[in-house]
């Protein structure tokens, strides 16, 4: 198995409710999506604005709740770990935002 290996992986958001409170239509922002990464490896998400990037990152990251799909890293199911499994693994995920600079420090390479 991949260091991260994410598999089907799919977030929607309600966009819009009727009168009486019901979903009419749903956002896809990520639509079965799959990927593995090997320990070294480094991945790159490249699209367009709006295409589900960020989502991604932070579905990964364990800042978002996927709708489906499953995430392992380091062999562990991220949807079944405690708070606390999830906090420590929260420290060694991160991804760099669109503008390199600003994100990363020059002293620490």
């Amino acid at each position: 198995m991949a260091f991260l290996e994410v598999k089907n992986l799919r977030k929607y958001y309600p966009v819009k409710k009727s009168f009486w409170g019901k979903t009419t239509s749903i956002l896809k922002a990520v639509d079965d999506i799959s990927f593995s990464v090997e320990k070294g490896e480094v991945l790159g998400l490249v699209g367009e604005s709006g295409c589900g990037k960020t989502t991604t990152g932070k579905l990964v990251a364990g800042i978002l709740q996927p709708t489906e799909g499953e995430i392992f890293y380091d062999g562990k199911n991220l949807a079944k770990l405690t708070r606390e499994e999830r906090r420590v693994i929260r420290k060694e995920i991160q991804f760099i935002f669109q503008d390199p600079y600003a994100s990363l420090n020059p002293r620490l390479t």
